[in-house]
């Protein structure tokens, strides 16, 4: 029995070139803004041994004190596994390696068929301009194949494929949609279906979500690593509802003004938060989840944290792309989550809290229960400071380091 296979693989696109495919290689070298890079340019139809060609002409470039390789990819496609072979090349780069379909030179560049397994061995993946990424699965004539040898081909091509797609940081997805594809039809997967299949990873190398045992209870922990570093956001249920600790890789010179929480690119300053450690460039602050932020974080699609400046204009943080469902099931399962808190201020006596006054000058005039009462009233008020001779009163943002002070009483929210 003859048997004509369709395999749910990429492959040809268009009609096979007359040529393999074109690689130019340019050093750029930027020092002292930045270190030297490799901008790799790759045209054309992939062909069988283009990947030991670009290894030699790589082995032979100047690569001292490269960090960064930029590859460049306009191709229809070609062969299949010669496209696995240059991405696991692409992939074992000693350097941080992005690929890149589209750019000034080239806007409309596509990458298709076999030319996404090569595109999606770099570690950070953009999509240019009208640059466009196509799908569609591959088939292979077999004329002396028989039903069982076609099926054998055919099991270990997709396992093949399938972990490779997997172990490139790419959704499951992505295979689903190459197999509903016919050969001889082709689909331009849009910007967002690629983002959400992590094809196109932008500036994130990874994001992950599971549960984890702190300090004997159940809490939710994000990672994102990216290339400007890795920051972690933990979520964990308090008597007040959801607190967390966000973890954030600090750039040089980073000031704290305020900290925000986002939701889909929306964010919400929050008002009781705290630094408990600034070290080995990383910011740590915990934090509560207003009830409000957290019913809309029941339907988001992207949660994050930042810290802005002072002066406003400045901010670093990360906001993570919720894939699991672990965000929402967190929220529900914590009693008053989603419901207004009540709270109480604490006192604390012969105890100054100085720094993050929310006025100039204070209240003046008022008794202590007074002086709690407004904080009460008010969200972003979090601690106050009285002096008791004065009758003055200073909310404060903060709660801030404490100090022992005679003559000084002190409240905290809870």
């Amino acid at each position: 029995m003859l048997l004509r296979i369709v395999v749910p693989l990429i492959a040809y696109l268009l009609p096979s070139a007359l040529y393999a495919m074109d690689f130019t290689i340019e050093r750029l070298d930027l020092r002292p803004i930045r270190p030297p890079t490799l901008h790799i340019t790759a045209n054309g139809e992939i062909r069988n041994g283009d990947t030991e060609r670009l290894r030699a002409l790589v082995d032979a470039a100047d690569t001292s004190e490269v960090r960064d390789v930029l590859f460049l990819f306009d191709s229809p496609g070609g062969s299949l596994m010669e496209g696995v072979r240059m991405g696991r090349y692409i992939a074992d780069i000693p350097a941080i390696v992005s690929a890149q379909v589209g750019s000034t030179a080239a806007p409309e560049a596509i990458c298709a068929s076999a030319c996404v397994y090569a595109y999606i061995g770099a570690d950070y993946r953009y999509l240019h301009g009208s640059g466009r990424i196509g799908i569609h699965q591959f088939s292979i004539s077999g004329g002396t194949l028989d039903g069982e040898e076609g099926l054998a081909i055919g099991q270990s091509l997709s396992g093949l494929l399938s972990e490779y797609i997997r172990a490139n940081r790419a959704e499951p997805e992505l295979f689903e949609a190459i197999s509903a594809i016919e050969h001889d039809d082709i689909l331009w997967v849009p910007r967002r279906k690629l983002e959400d299949w992590r094809v196109v990873t932008n500036d994130i190398y990874e994001e992950r979500a599971g549960y984890i045992n702190l300090n004997g209870k159940i809490a939710l922990r994000m990672k994102q690593a990216s290339i400007n570093g890795d920051s972690f956001l933990t979520l964990f249920c308090s008597g007040n509802g959801i607190a967390g600790l966000a973890d954030l890789h600090e750039p040089d010179l980073a000031a704290y003004g305020r900290f925000d929480l986002g939701i889909d690119g929306e964010w919400v300053s929050i008002n009781i938060w705290d630094v408990v450690d600034r070290s080995e460039g990383r910011g740590r602050i915990v934090f509560e989840m207003p009830a409000e932020f957290a019913r809309a974080a029941l339907t988001a699609q992207k949660i994050g944290a930042r810290v802005v400046t002072p002066r406003g204009d400045l901010f670093f943080g990360f906001q993570q792309t919720l894939r699991d469902g672990l965000v929402t099931e967190m929220i529900r399962g914590c009693p008053g989550a989603t419901e207004e808190a009540s709270y109480t201020m604490i006192d604390r006596q012969g105890t100054d809290l100085p720094g993050n006054d929310l006025t100039n000058k204070g209240i003046r005039n008022i008794s202590f229960a007074e002086c709690k009462a407004i904080c009460l009233q008010h969200s972003e008020c979090r601690a106050v400071s009285y002096v008791q001779s004065k009758a003055w009163c200073w909310p404060k943002s903060r709660m801030g380091t404490p100090i022992n002070a005679a003559g000084l009483i002190s409240a905290v929210k809870r």
